[in-house]
Order: structure tokens, then sequence, then C-alpha cells
């Protein structure tokens, strides 16, 4: 009988080192076979997810006969269920395919299981995200030796967490100000302005109170304070912000009044204008302010807000009321594009209007002075998993100061806190346990791809070029196909906006007699719905796209239903061929589909009788 603890295959043991080998070698051919079939070649029939997948359940848990029974049906169950997003025809959502460097790197730290919660637990990866941080921060313009940047499990967290230290320094000045012994560091400022300080000088604040060891009681009567008055400030930003914004709004404990979306340009930014007039009124009164947020890459729409007039309406607010606020940018999808203009030393070249490098796409001035402007920003969330083509979990956030992390930071009774040359991950994140592998998934495709334009910028620029070109296509109208019931109108796929990145939404609707598009309303969210059902079916041979709900469009209630693609990767002309076949195709299936359905339902009109017939 084998072992179940030292050896067998319950746990790594020399003599299952052989069994182990050719298991993983098995589940790398169906992933390849996978991969291909994904991507439209010739491929050998994937494993039967019924034949030979059921485990032993007789046999010891540490038998290699139940372990290649688990892998045999895990594995078919991937290759014939798994999402195709190798495929050319899926545009979904945000799922890259992985560098080859990225996925070894990260099977190999995952055999170690490392966490980098703390050196202690994991030497090598923790090593690896310092150099990830030193990264990111070049990739945002940041300086490393003073910026500061870990890995998280997402946007998410990230952007919790970048809230959780605005929050916190936002409540210090005033604080401070109610503290006998650092009174005299706040000295001379209003109420209104030390509700609205601006970020440097909090943060030298917050670094004196260090020095005189009076940050953790000052941090405390901070916490008391903003308990008492039921208030972290104001937070703003776009209506078009992910989701995940109200769950943050409602981990902090915002009410809904602290939370204002402002409402979006025709090209689906954040409105500076608008919230311009709502920053400065708030500011006049006193009233804080707890974050200024701004999308570099919305997820529904891949917008860039002008994150540059963003910052000049800060400037001029500390000009005209001495007052301020946080600006973070959620750049979770975007933050990578900005590798578009990085030259290999880490400088940013000016805008051009030209196509970038090969790749073809030709970039907007106000989204290149976006991403010049980025450095100005107090943190930026950007994913690795995302536009990094790094795999789960890889998000990230991105501080400018290292200094404001010292404001969450918290001590472990049971790991080392660092040697002071390193800001220590374990007591400044969100997140306790922190999977080392993917630090070193990250890591590795940074060094295979390279964070400049020759490196990720290529790669980026294919995506957003493929975007652009697809915009093209859909620009015009074009049939799709006979709309039942309907006046003899035509059904028609139209591109809303000229794309900022590499995301493209598609208006399903009616034209009018002049062959002018008019809103879809009901009948383009049944449409959609169709199309996304359909999709759904068909794993490998059917067009991936999701859908979105625009905001601010002409139509009654200011939204309209819409499809969403997502262009993770480059498509040449054929590739781009087949897809607007696909999707045409699609369309017309789904709005013939709709009409047949709308008259269908249709009430039977029947004649009334002649005076004769009634006798």
């Amino acid at each position: 009988m084998r072992h179940t603890h030292s050896g067998g295959g319950l746990f790594p043991h020399p003599e299952n080192r052989e069994e182990f080998t050719n298991l993983l070698l098995q589940v790398v051919d169906d992933y390849y076979r996978w991969h291909a079939r994904c991507a439209g070649a010739a491929a050998p029939a994937l494993l039967d997810p019924t034949h030979d997948t059921v485990a032993d359940h007789t046999a010891g848990p540490g038998d290699m006969d139940a372990v290649a029974g688990l892998l045999r049906e895990l594995s078919g169950r991937l290759a014939h269920r798994a999402t195709p997003f190798p495929s050319p025809l899926y545009l979904a959502h945000m799922t890259p395919d992985i560098p080859v460097a990225a996925s070894l790197a990260h099977l190999c730290a995952m055999l170690y299981n490392p966490n980098n919660v703390t050196p202690e637990t994991a030497p090598v990866t923790t090593e690896l995200e310092h150099e990830v941080s030193a990264d990111l921060c070049r990739l945002i313009g940041y300086r490393p030796g003073t910026g500061w940047a870990h890995l998280s499990s997402g946007g998410t967290s990230a952007n919790l967490e970048a809230m959780w230290i605005a929050r916190n320094l936002r409540s210090v000045p005033q604080a401070a100000a109610t503290h006998p012994a650092a009174a005299d560091l706040v000295s001379g400022r209003s109420p209104s302005v030390l509700a609205n300080l601006p970020v440097p000088q909090v943060l030298d604040l917050v670094e004196a109170l260090s020095a005189r060891g009076l940050l953790p009681e000052v941090g405390r009567l901070a916490a008391e304070q903003r308990r008492r008055a039921n208030t972290s400030g104001t937070l703003l930003l776009a209506r078009s912000a992910h989701y995940t914004w109200d769950r943050c709004a409602d981990l902090l404990g915002l009410a809904p009044d602290d939370v204002e979306k402002v409402e979006l340009t025709p090209a689906h930014r954040v409105d500076v204008r608008a919230l311009g007039g709502r920053v400065r009124d708030l500011l006049a009164n006193g009233q804080p302010i707890l974050a200024v947020v701004a999308m570099c890459g919305s997820s529904g729409e891949g917008a860039v807000d002008d994150l540059d007039a963003i910052l000049r309406l800060r400037a001029d607010c500390e000009r005209r009321f001495g007052a301020s606020f946080y600006v973070h940018v959620d750049a979770a999808f975007g933050g990578y594009c900005r590798s578009l203009w990085l030259r290999p030393d880490g400088t940013m070249a000016p805008f051009e209007d030209r196509p970038l490098g090969g790749s073809g796409a030709r970039m907007k001035p106000e989204v290149h002075a976006a991403f010049r402007a980025l450095p100005g920003a107090d943190s930026v969330t950007v994913d690795p998993h995302k536009s990094g083509h790094s795999p789960y979990p890889g998000g990230g956030v991105v501080f400018r100061d290292r200094r404001a992390v010292s404001l969450v930071a918290r001590e472990s009774m049971y790991f080392g806190q660092g040697d002071g040359s390193r800001v220590p991950f374990g007591p400044h994140t969100l997140e306790g346990g922190r999977p080392g592998a993917a630090a070193a998934a990250v890591w590795a495709a940074h060094r295979q791809i390279g964070l400049h334009s020759e490196g990720y910028g290529r790669l980026l620029g294919g995506c957003v070029a493929t975007a652009q070109r697809l915009h093209q296509r859909f620009s015009t109208a074009r049939r799709t196909g006979p709309l039942a019931n309907s006046h003899d109108a035509d059904s028609e796929v139209t591109s809303c906006f000229a794309p900022d990145l590499n995301i493209l939404n598609l208006s399903v609707g009616p034209q009018d007699g002049e062959r002018r598009r008019v809103p879809g309303g009901a009948f383009g969210r049944r449409a959609l719905d169709s199309i996304l059902a359909e999709a759904a079916g068909a794993p490998l041979t059917s067009l991936y796209v999701s859908g979105n709900t625009l905001t601010g469009r002409p139509l009654p209630g200011g939204e309209e239903q819409v499809l969403r693609l997502c262009t993770m990767k480059e498509l040449g002309p054929m590739a781009q061929d087949v897809v607007e076949r696909h999707l045409r195709a699609a369309v017309s299936r789904s709005v013939a589909k709709v009409g047949a359905d709308r008259a269908a339902a249709r009430p039977v009109s029947v004649p009334a009788a002649r005076p004769e017939e009634r006798k």
C-alpha cells in the first residue's frame, strides 16, 4: 500500500515524480489542443470528458490512480467548456491570452506555494513583487524611490484600498488640530481649509506626527471623529464608473448622498465642467471631498477621462481656496496602454498624429494628454491580469507617495516587519494572504514583453488598431436583413462612437425611411438579449460578445442597451471579415426573431359585421 503522507500521491515524493511529470505533460497537451481548436487550427479530437474521467473513490487519498482520474476529469471539463478566449470570435470580456513566460512562471512558483504576506514565507517572490512594484511605478510615471505599488486580487480591492487611504488622509488634519501636542502643526489654517488640505501637505503632516510619535494617537482620534460625524466626505466620479465603486462606498460606510456621479460628455468621458462646478461648491462651503475618481479606460466603453483638465481644476482650486482634493485614477483596464508612448528609458514620447510603431493604432491627442498627466494623480489602479496579459489574480494599486500607506499600517505579532529599506507588503495592504505565484507571473510577463512602446506598446497597439478598424467597418450603415412588420425598414448595427482604447460599443436598432438610425428602445434590448443567448449556446463556433448599458445617450431615460466588443488580441483583415460576417448574421437572425415574435403577439383585427350579416 502506498504512503499517504510522506509519499504516494498526496504530497510530492521521489516515488511519484515520474507519474506527476507524465500527468503534467498530459494536462499541457490537452491545453494546447484546446488552444489550437479555439484559434481555428487543425487539431486532434479533444479528450472525451465522459471517458475514463471518474476517479476510483475506493482508492486512498494518496493513490496516484485517483490523482490521474481527477486530473483527467478536470482537464476534460476545461477542454470542452472553458471560455474560448484565444478564439478570434471571442470579444466579450477583458480576458487575454497568457504569455508563455507568465504561465510557466506562475506554475513554477505555485509549486512552492509562496505567500507574499512576508518574506519569511516567500523570500523569492516577495523580492519579485518589489521589482514589479518598481515596474508599475515607472509605468505610471512615479519615481520608484518615493512611490510604491503592490499586487492585489483585482481592481475592486485596489480601488477600495486607495479610498481607504484617501479617507484616512482626509481626516488627519482636523484630528491633529484637536490634539494638544499636535495642534501647532496645523495652526493658522481654518477648519474649511483643514477639511480639504492638499495631499502633499497632509503627508508632510503625517511625517511630522510620526516623528513626534503621535501618529497612532492622532489616527485613533481621526477614526473617532469620523464615526461621530458619520461622514468621510463626498466621493465624485463619472456615471460610467465600474460597479466596484458602489461596493467601495458601501464598505467605507458612505451614505448615498456622499457619492455623486457626474454626467458624461458625448465621448462618454466625465464632464469636467460639471465636475468643476460641484467641486468648487463643496470647497467654498468647507465640505470635505473624499476623492475625485477619473477613469482611464472605463469598463463598459474604454473611455479615458480628461485627467489633464481634472488636475488643472485641482490646481485652480488650490489657488482660489487654498484647498484641494485627492485624485485617484481607475486605470484597471487602460493603465498598461501608457506603454504605447513609453521609450525604453521610461520617458514618454510626445504626441504625433500618425500610426504608432507597427501596430497601426492612431491615438487621439486627448487620450495621449490623459496618459501624460497620469503621474499627477495620487494613486492609480492598474490590473496586470487585464491589459497586462497576466494570469488571475493579478490586480494592482500604485501610490505616488509611499508615505500615504502608513495610515493603514498594522503590525503583526508573528512575523517580521522588514528592515526599513522597503515598505513590507503584509502590514501595509488590505489583503492578508497574497499569492507569490501571481507576482512571479507578472514579473515574467514584464520581462518577456517589456513596458515600453516596442513591448506592451506594440502588443496593445495592435488591440487598439483592431478596435479602430472594426469601428470603421460599423460606422457606415449597412443593412443586416429585413425587420419584419416595421414598414419595410431595415435593421442596422452601428458603432456608437470612435473608441479611445480597445473596447467597441455597437447599437442595434431599426432605421427610418430616410436611412437614419432611430433608437432601438425595447426592440434593441430584445435583439441584444437574443444575440447574447445565441452566443452562449455554441462555445467554439459562435461570436462571443457582451452587453453594455450606455448612459447619457439621446434616448428616453438617457440609456441604451448595446453590444460590447473587447478586442484583447490583434485581428488581421481576414479575421475582421469573419467577425463582421458573424456579427451581422447574428443581428439579422435576432432582428428577424424579435420581429416575428412581435408580429405573433399582435392582436388580430376582426372587421365589423355589415348590417345584413347581423340578422
